[in-house]
């Protein structure tokens, strides 16, 4: 009886179709808005005549079935396709998983879009992929993560700001008000990188059950005042920056993190610098700035006398040793700035 059910509705639905677009297509030709042949509006006519015929007989044997049992096969059929539906997106994790057809970016990328989902929104394997993709080909997550993080670093820093007397001289200082909250950001997302980079690596160490040694990030460095203090009056304070920077070099794994790093070791420089030629009135200002990095970056200067003499003697000791004869490998007297430079002079010197 279900079968016939199914296939009595399924007869009648195809035929109302062909009712549907045969009348449509005669009424179109009545009205000359279509040409069609003797022998294709014959064929049309003759159609929508047998499908007349059809429609009517299977709906007579349909309609003969008690109305309880054609409700009763609809709610078994809706029920079991719930239940096909709900074991469906119940087992979405563990299929995506078990997947070898995805990358393990795209599986991890669908997992944080499944965990975001209240209970009453699904999304098929393939939909679900297509967003997933959507998402890591455009960085959607790290740019929407790094506003986030951009805009609590720089509420702090400024509720910080606000804390200071109104006659402080650096109370505010426009560019770097604006400044600092984008370098933090930056060394900060550096930092979080290299640790990812590190669990990923370590990760895969242990899925191979290989006996190598896992990663460590030990953290940064502590840094030392004098060397901003003493910088163009002291080749140690240039040595003792260079080793520091050289350490947190070693640490980037990629490329990428170095490139990056070496951007940020320029403006956190440049930074330090500009608050130290301001020596008294902007020691609030500095140590706002140094407390951000602490707190976001886990990056923290050296305040213990020992401990600072200590490196002290260490620095003199290694510079002691190098040979300031040698330059580096990538060494360039001739920068690729210096040539734009002279191409605009020589430019303007012929016109």
């Amino acid at each position: 009886m279900e079968v016939s059910i199914l296939a009595l509705e399924k007869l009648i639905k195809e035929n109302e179709d062909k009712i549907s677009n045969c009348t449509i297509q005669l009424r179109e030709l009545e009205a000359g808005n279509i040409s069609l042949s003797p022998m294709k509006t014959a064929s049309v006519e003759n159609t929508l005549e047998e499908a007349t015929k059809a429609y009517e007989t299977y709906k007579e044997l349909y309609d003969a079935i008690p109305q309880t049992k054609k409700d009763q096969l609809h709610e078994q059929i809706r029920i079991q396709e719930a239940l096909a539906k709900e074991s469906y997106y119940k087992l979405q994790k563990l299929r995506l998983k078990r997947s070898k057809n995805i990358t393990r970016d795209q599986k991890l990328e669908a997992m944080m879009i499944l965990d975001e989902l209240s209970n009453d929104i699904h999304f098929d394997d393939k939909e679900l992929l297509q967003i997933a993709d959507v998402i890591l080909k455009n960085n959607i997550r790290k740019v929407a993560d790094l506003e986030k993080d951009y805009q609590e670093i720089k509420n702090d820093f400024t509720s910080e700001l606000e804390k200071l007397e109104d006659n402080k001289d650096l109370k505010h200082f426009a560019f770097l008000d604006s400044y600092i909250p984008i370098v933090v950001l930056h060394f900060s997302s550096l930092i979080k990188n290299i640790q990812d980079t590190i669990d990923e690596y370590n990760e895969k160490l242990k899925e191979r059950k290989s006996s190598d040694k896992p990663m460590v990030f030990k953290g940064l460095p502590r840094y030392e005042d004098w060397w901003f203090e003493e910088l163009f009056k002291n080749h140690q304070a240039y040595f003792g920056l260079y080793k520091w920077k050289d350490i947190i070099t070693n640490m980037c794994i990629t490329q990428q993190q170095q490139i990056l790093w070496d951007k940020i070791f320029t403006n956190w420089l440049m930074i330090k610098k500009i608050l130290n030629n301001k020596d008294e009135n902007a020691y609030d200002y500095n140590f706002i700035f140094d407390m951000m990095l602490q707190k976001y970056v886990d990056l923290e200067e050296e305040i213990n006398i020992d401990n600072l003499k200590s490196m002290e003697k260490i620095v003199y000791n290694i510079t002691a040793k190098e040979d300031f004869l040698h330059s580096k490998t990538a060494h360039k007297i001739e920068t690729t700035y210096l040539q734009y430079k002279t191409e605009k002079i020589n430019l303007s010197a012929n016109t």
